[in-house]
């Protein structure tokens, strides 16, 4: 099969499924107003370094709008890299617009592995829960775990096994960010994706 027959195939296919979207956002619930859950749309390949720890992948678009809400817009995986470019993690993220000018909601998480280095893991946590204002730490969550909130932005940390697990969420324009303990229920969800 040619290159430009691949692309006219993938092309279609996504209009089929954009066009099943649009119609299925067209019907009638009844009294029920129309919500929008957005995936972004991109023709690039994810790389798989990118989703190999399986974190990002385990997460639904459908788990973070209950956490943020409609008109949740999803961010491509994308990997991590330390040092001489070793891909060391993965990280993703959704945004969802809230009510009024510039009020918004995030999720950001990210997973990394230091394989055999933990020292580096253990001194790369005790440097965040440090440099962290307001940190508490989470007895009995993974090896070590801490969380601190603002007003304005959330934050969860957890060293688990050679992992250190990051998620983090924001709040804009009068809108909260994600609690703590909803961060924590998101990453416990991808503690068991792990390799």
């Amino acid at each position: 099969m040619s290159s430009t027959s691949s692309v006219r195939r993938v092309a279609a296919v996504a209009a089929g499924v954009l066009l099943a979207v649009g119609l299925g956002a067209c019907s009638s619930d009844g009294d029920k107003a129309a919500s929008s859950t957005t995936a972004v749309l991109s023709f690039e390949p994810v790389p798989s370094e990118a989703t190999r720890l399986g974190v990002c992948t385990s997460i639904t678009i459908d788990q973070m709008t209950g956490l943020l809400g409609d008109d949740v817009v999803a961010s491509l995986p994308s990997s991590i890299t330390e040092g001489g470019g070793a891909v060391t993690g993965e990280s993703c993220s959704w945004d969802a617009k809230g009510e009024g000018s510039g009020a918004s909601r995030s999720v950001h998480v990210e997973a990394r592995d230091f394989a055999d280095d933990t020292d580096g893991l253990a001194q790369r946590y005790e440097d965040l829960r440090a440099g962290t204002t307001g940190a508490t730490d989470l007895p009995g969550v993974g090896d070590a775990a801490f969380s601190a909130e603002t007003d304005d932005t959330t934050v969860v940390q957890i060293r688990t096994g050679h992992y250190l697990l990051t998620a983090s969420s924001r709040g804009a324009g009068g809108e909260a960010p994600v609690t703590a303990g909803e961060l924590g229920m998101v990453l416990a969800a991808t503690m068991s994706k792990l390799p």
